[in-house]
């Protein structure tokens, strides 16, 4: 069979064929999907056995990349027929690499560190607050994250972190603030990029929630600052992007937006007008993706 003809085949078919070579019963890859942090119903394994529901929400990935390993199928066995309406897989969508910057170095990066990125710890909500100054450059970030635990013995995530400069060897730094220490720090200063390892005070078991603030400080460049992204690969609760900028130096015009990807241009651009010297992006079921505040000062 050629991978055009694989591709074309059912979900609900390959499942189902999958599961009659390996000999299980729904019960029994229940169980071990449940003892692997990624439980599911027999219901809906049943579902999508028989074809009359996909598993097409973000973290139905994760469970679709154990139920690979459950019944011994190549890697993507899977997860490479489960398409949106659009063709592209859920694995293309949910991928936590499409959501970070110098993404193929970053991501490089986090395996080098040892991160585990499958059932990682889960953002329930995000706030950030960046501080622009008068010389129009990005000064400080605070960041404050409310973390959920998608399955037993996470204390581990990556920070990554990229400033948008020209000067040479331009690179942020990261503060650990509360419920956090910094760990291991990877800089590649020729690509303004930072990956530092995040550290919780303990080991959390699934479905543990763990507040956390860090702080960013930017290092001094001439290139004025544009944006403020916020990514995330899964669903957010409440996503909350906060600029200052010196009341003496205002942008000219500021609006806020969306992608899917890091690389790929915001979508559903709206202006958001300033109070004062301060403007204001909250999300509420922010869908996975980049969200984006961009200004102009002339």
């Amino acid at each position: 069979m050629t991978p055009d003809e694989y591709a074309a085949r059912p979900f609900a078919e390959v499942l189902t064929e999958a599961i009659q070579a390996r000999g299980l019963s729904l019960e029994r890859i229940r169980a071990r999907l449940d003892a692997a942090n990624v439980p599911v119903s027999i219901a809906t394994l049943s579902y999508w056995q028989s074809g009359r529901s996909l598993p097409t929400r973000a973290r139905s990935y994760h469970t679709l990349v154990e139920l690979e390993r459950i019944l011994d199928v190549d890697a993507g066995h899977l997860t490479s027929l489960t398409h949106t309406s659009d063709g592209r897989t859920r694995k293309e969508l949910f991928s936590w690499q499409s959501v970070l910057p110098v993404r193929d170095l970053a991501a490089s990066i986090i395996g080098d560190l040892g991160i585990d990125m499958q059932g990682q710890l889960a953002r329930v909500t995000m706030m950030d607050r960046l501080a622009v100054g008068a010389d129009r450059t990005e000064h400080v970030q605070e960041s404050r994250i409310l973390w959920r635990a998608e399955r037993n013995g996470l204390h581990r995530w990556p920070l990554v972190l990229h400033q948008d400069a020209d000067d040479a060897g331009a690179v942020p730094s990261v503060e650990a603030v509360f419920g956090c220490q910094v760990g291991e720090v990877i800089e590649v200063p020729e690509r303004h990029l930072v990956v530092a390892e995040m550290v919780a005070p303990r080991v959390l078991q699934r479905g543990e929630h763990l507040l956390t603030e860090t702080r960013i400080r930017y290092a001094p460049t001439s290139t004025p600052s544009f944006r403020m992204n916020r990514a995330s690969a899964d669903p957010v609760r409440v996503v909350s992007m906060c600029v200052t900028f010196d009341a003496h130096v205002l942008p000219a015009r500021i609006r806020s937006g969306f992608s899917e990807q890091i690389d790929v241009d915001p979508i559903e651009l709206v202006d958001v007008e300033l109070a004062d010297n301060e403007v204001q992006l909250i999300r509420t079921d922010a869908p996975p993706g980049v969200h984006s505040l961009s200004w102009e000062w002339d």
